[in-house]
């Protein structure tokens, strides 16, 4: 799956800073994205973070959607809007090794985790703009199975 292909992501005009499958997500400036300061309205900061940590989720756990059917949604987002974002935006999303290999054992063990991405957006700039955390409920779904509303902490 490519993330700008998403219905939403598509609408608001998000796409890949190059052709490389994994080069950061931006939206290209436009006053579309503007708010009443004229600065790139903390929506639009917002998607685009939440759409690079889903496609840093995509890119590094690539290996399990074809194993199993996976879903992931996001559960809780911890966001810091740092200074006012001009003109184009670009984020970056980051997973550690070691959320790596929880991720995979408690997949293993419970079919089921919550996997924290770190998001970076920066402005055309170079002003990082807004970091956040986008903590994502991942579940594995066995045949006949849906997807848990709760998550045992």
């Amino acid at each position: 799956m490519e993330v700008t292909s998403i219905p939403f992501n598509a609408f608001l005009g998000i796409t890949r800073d190059s052709e490389a499958p994994s080069a950061p997500l931006c939206l290209p400036q436009s006053t579309h994205y503007n708010n009443h300061l004229n600065t790139v309205h903390a929506s639009a900061q917002f998607a685009l973070g939440e759409a690079a940590s889903g496609d840093c989720l995509l890119r590094r756990f690539r290996d399990l959607a074809g194993r199993s059917a996976v879903v992931p949604v996001v559960r809780t987002v911890d966001v810091k809007y740092r200074k006012p974002a001009r003109g184009a935006i670009r984020a970056t999303a980051e997973i550690t090794d070691e959320i790596d290999s929880e991720t995979r054992l408690a997949l293993a063990r419970k079919g089921r985790a919550l996997i924290p991405v770190t998001v970076v957006v920066t402005d055309s700039t170079g002003n990082t703009t807004m970091t956040a955390t986008f903590e994502w409920f991942v579940q594995r779904l066995d045949a006949g199975t849906r997807p848990s509303a709760e998550l045992d902490e």
